[in-house]
């Protein structure tokens, strides 16, 4: 998808992101994301410590773009269509601070969602101000993205003002609305929290182990120990950590499951209530 905008950043494309190392410390970021039924990448963020939204991964946007109702949800003090966040917090544990994005509804959103094309409600676009923070892998046969944290800030959005207003984005959004409305089409269901479990794995020889246990966490709750051996899911064999993963793609908070591990010598079937989480 490509941002039709009145928005540039200047000089934006012409600082490689290959010229950019890794941080020295930095350890890639497993990013969970799904493809929309447009088949645009699609993460789930929390602004300021609310959502999550889903945002679609837009390496032609320059900037990031919060839909307007999104950001009068998450209290953001917004000026001439920009607003400051304070954190920008993806699925998976990365964290941005301090981030500048521009508050609109851009066509292409409102023309999706109120034809529902996506599947799901979209709420944003993240583009080259946030992405180029990071080197980003893309794999598509695997169900997380890897984004290691780079050692380069990239320079601020600047808006490029274009005399008599936008013109054709305008006409453009009058299409979309009028489209939408003659199809009929409803938009799609709003973002959904996941359901949260509150433990890592490791994974050597076919065999999942815990490899450590969220305090007070919905596993801990459950009795679930680090070292134990993740055998089944609600009947279903694991042998994989992506094994683990499917299942908790499709987990929302109050789902229980039915798993049962090996601890020592023993086998143990343990309940685990999922929680709200991202």
């Amino acid at each position: 998808m490509r941002l039709l905008a009145a928005l540039l950043l200047a000089g934006s494309l012409a600082a490689p992101l290959c010229a950019d190392e890794p941080k020295a410390d930095a350890k890639p970021n497993q990013v969970p994301y799904r493809l929309t039924d447009t088949q645009h990448v699609l993460v789930r963020i929390k602004i300021n410590g609310k959502g999550p939204y889903n945002f679609i991964v837009d390496t032609g946007c320059p900037v990031l773009i919060v839909s307007t109702p999104i950001a009068k949800k998450a209290g953001l003090e917004v000026e001439k269509n920009w607003a400051m966040l304070d954190t920008l917090e993806f699925e998976g544990g990365l964290v941005q601070k301090k981030v500048k994005a521009r508050i609109e509804v851009p066509f292409q959103l409102e023309g999706m969602n109120g034809m529902g094309l996506a599947g799901v409600e979209l709420h944003g676009l993240l583009g080259y101000s946030v992405l180029a923070k990071y080197k980003m892998e893309f794999d598509f046969t695997r169900d997380q993205l890897k984004w290691k944290p780079l050692a380069f800030d990239p320079p601020p959005p600047v808006p490029i003002g274009i005399k008599g207003g936008a013109g054709g984005m305008e006409i453009m959004a009058g299409l979309v609305k009028l489209m939408t409305f003659l199809s009929g089409l409803k938009p799609g269901d709003p973002a959904v929290p996941r359901g949260f479990l509150g433990f890592e794995m490791d994974e050597k020889d076919s065999a999942v182990t815990v490899g450590a246990v969220l305090a007070k966490g919905p596993a801990a709750a459950a009795g679930l120990q680090t070292g134990d051996r993740i055998q089944e899911i609600d009947g279903v064999k694991i042998e994989s950590i992506a094994d683990v993963r499917r299942k908790a793609s499709r987990l929302l908070p109050g789902q229980v499951w039915s798993v049962q591990v090996q601890r020592g010598d023993e086998q143990r079937e343990l309940k685990i209530t999922a929680g709200k989480g991202l």
